[in-house]
């Protein structure tokens, strides 16, 4: 027994002083949002035993320590969530099995793809095997004409959503714009969820309807795909929200109180609501690694990294909102993703040779209304992928009920990978 102890406390010892040949597999995440929180924990989970072994190191890397919901923030305006509704501190949603950084030493300034090399804002630097650049996107205010004058919104923080939402409720009357400057956006149903929430409360909880005029300003032909077009075009004409398809926006006169088209229209407004222009964030932009609006390029399948075709990286993945321009950007896509990458990332670790593809599948939830003089709302999940249509659908109040759940399911199964 002591001379099993002995052999025991020496092999111990020659591990921790590094006389083991033992390679550590290096997994490096850039982003703790929904992408980079599910990657880290289905790896931590399906890996376990490979990192009790210290075979395997995973490290996820976040400016923030607190994990928000950012679709929520098309509903606390209207008080169906509170702020800690959508909020959790990232390390009680992180496996502990995963070396979560965050402040200065978890910021990401440089990305160095050729020498497989990190640096973040306090200059430390993180080496990795394997990396996963999940850092969703920015919004880009200042690039707007105008904007920063009069900038009203539910799409930047929750900050900017709760005054947005002490905004609402001193309005008696006037004209409501709500204008999408350009695309693409994450979650680009969220502007019209948004409009359709804003009637009803305005018709419901103010009953005030009749005091406003309400104007959906929007950038291309159609709202999602034709099913997801189709319901709320009909939606607007019930509400009679004046519905302006292809604006082409140049400037917002903030003195006037004018969104002024490239046309010279100018539609005036009381009060605007705008969902700003969005870009990759800016360190990989300097990084060199992005396209040339700061969007991360990858194959459009395995999700690998792929600028052209003779600079890619295998040993890189992107997931979620700062991936290629023609993905959609939604949270239903970062989850489908997700499980993409992590599941690639095990057979990369393992050397199975295996990989799984992603097959485009995203999401957009629909909501029809909230409230009504015959149900308590209707909302509908419309799904399709690179080979799948998206059919016709109608939105169900049992639809509302569940998307209403899912925002609480969310932080116990979706982010801990689960489902």
């Amino acid at each position: 027994m002591k001379l099993s102890f002995f052999i025991l406390s020496k092999r111990s010892r020659k591990k921790r002083e590094g006389d083991y040949n033992l390679k550590t597999k290096k997994i490096l995440i850039l982003g703790a949002g929904a992408a980079g929180t599910i990657v880290a924990n289905k790896l931590a989970r399906d890996l376990r035993r490979e990192i009790a072994r210290d075979e395997v190191e995973i490290t996820i890397l976040d400016k923030s320590d607190m994990n928000i919901n950012q679709a929520g923030f098309t509903f606390v305006p209207f008080g169906f969530y509170t702020p800690d509704d959508i909020r959790r501190p990232r390390r009680k949603l992180i496996s502990p099995r995963v070396k979560a950084i965050f402040g200065e030493d978890g910021e990401v300034a440089r990305v160095d793809l050729e020498n497989r090399e990190v640096t973040v804002k306090s200059g430390k630097k993180y080496f990795y095997d394997y990396l996963l650049i999940a850092t969703g996107c920015t919004q880009d205010v200042e690039s707007v004409p105008g904007l920063s004058k009069d900038f009203n919104t539910f799409y930047t923080s929750l900050e900017d959503t709760l005054r947005l939402k002490e905004s609402l409720q001193t309005l008696s009357k006037g004209k409501i714009v709500v204008l999408t400057i350009k695309m693409p956006i994450p979650c680009p149903g969220a502007p019209a969820k948004f409009t359709v929430l804003l009637d009803d409360y305005l018709r419901y909880v103010k009953r005030a309807r009749e005091n406003f005029d309400i104007t959906f300003l929007w950038p291309i032909p159609t709202v999602g795909p034709p099913p997801y077009n189709s319901n709320i075009t009909k939606a607007f004409e019930e509400r009679k929200i004046n519905d302006v398809r292809e604006f082409k926006f140049s400037e917002i006169d903030a003195e006037k109180k004018e969104v002024v088209s490239a046309d010279g229209e100018r539609i005036k407004y009381d009060f605007l609501v705008t969902i700003p222009p969005h870009k990759g964030i800016k360190a990989l932009y300097d990084s060199g690694i992005t396209d040339e609006n700061g969007w991360v390029p990858a194959d459009k399948y395995t999700l690998q990294y792929k600028k052209s075709e003779t600079e890619k990286h295998d040993e890189v993945y992107v997931a979620g909102d700062a991936g290629p321009l023609e993905i959609l950007k939604t949270g239903v896509t970062a989850h489908y993703q997700a499980f993409t990458v992590a599941q690639n990332l095990i057979y990369d670790v393992l050397g199975t040779g295996d990989k799984v593809h992603y097959l485009g599948n995203v999401g957009c939830p629909y909501v029809g209304s909230t409230l009504t003089p015959d149900s308590r709302g209707k909302a509908f999940l419309a799904v399709w992928s690179y080979g799948l249509k998206p059919r016709p659908f109608v939105p169900t109040e049992a639809g509302w009920y569940f998307y209403r759940m899912y925002y609480y399911i969310y932080w116990d199964l979706t982010v801990k990978a689960i489902i």
